[in-house]
């Protein structure tokens, strides 16, 4: 079994009536709303990390590379970290909910 140590994850947004909607598709189940756009992708993000973790307790973690979801197979490196404040559409790293060795 490959040793994962968090995900990369896309995360998108899109404006709406009301906000701004935010959603991570390489994860399932992430459909957040904002009344800004950081705050549905901050949204979207704690959503994603959420399920990563239960799916973690139940042994259950995602195990192939997709367009939407990279696995570390590494501790993850600085700039990956670095960029998750920027809320930007794109990969962002998961060390909140970066798993142990497995």
């Amino acid at each position: 079994m490959k040793k994962v140590y968090g995900y990369l994850f896309k995360v998108i947004a899109e404006k709406v009536d009301s906000g701004y909607v935010a959603y991570a598709p390489g994860v399932g189940g992430v459909y957040e709303e904002g009344k800004t756009r950081s705050e549905a992708i901050s949204n979207a993000y704690e959503a994603a990390c959420a399920i990563l973790e239960v799916r973690f307790q139940r042994n259950d973690l995602i195990l192939e590379d997709s367009d939407n979801l990279k696995l570390l197979t590494a501790p993850p490196q600085r700039q990956y970290i670095a960029r998750i404040p920027n809320l930007k559409d794109g990969y962002i790293a998961t060390p909140c909910c970066a798993v142990p060795s497995v």
